[in-house]
């Protein structure tokens, strides 16, 4: 069975799913046996995605997106094996309602071994912002990957 990961940001509209469709492309590649979702903290399905997410991704391979953003939920944090989050206020926002979660709720950031920082929300920047943002999270994912791979998520 493949293990569940879910990112979680604010809205779901950019972040979590750069995090979760380059993370779904990587480790395909891989061969990894996980399986990416994404969603928000206070995400809303009018919300529209910023064109730029598509074109980044596509730039990566990800070819046809198309995303509409998801709430975050409790089915979703009961049936993930891992959290990651964008910033620690949407880590400690998700402990407080969900406090089982706790063990297994990270930053990426702090899952992929670089310390505290948060990931900065690039929703209404310009281009160069969002493209520096995916830089950062595709050296998360890709290093978080590393360590699923090693420890294999019990």
């Amino acid at each position: 069975m493949k293990k569940k990961i879910l990112f979680l940001c604010t809205g779901n509209t950019c972040r979590s799913v750069l995090a979760h469709y380059y993370a779904a492309k990587l480790a395909a590649d891989l061969k990894l046996p996980y399986k990416f979702t994404s969603a928000g903290l206070a995400a809303h399905k009018e919300i529209v995605q910023p064109g730029i997410v598509a074109d980044l991704l596509a730039k990566e391979g990800i070819k046809d997106f198309s995303h509409v953003p998801v709430m975050m939920t409790g089915k979703l944090v009961k049936s993930s094996d891992l959290i990651l989050a964008m910033t620690n206020d949407h880590k400690t926002r998700l402990v407080a309602l969900y406090p089982r979660a706790a063990k297994k709720t990270h930053t990426l950031i702090e899952y992929a071994g670089f310390g505290r920082d948060d990931i900065a929300d690039p929703y209404g920047r310009d281009d160069l912002f969002y493209y520096e943002v995916f830089k950062l999270i595709k050296t998360a994912v890709k290093a978080a990957l590393e360590k699923l791979k090693r420890s294999r998520i019990k």
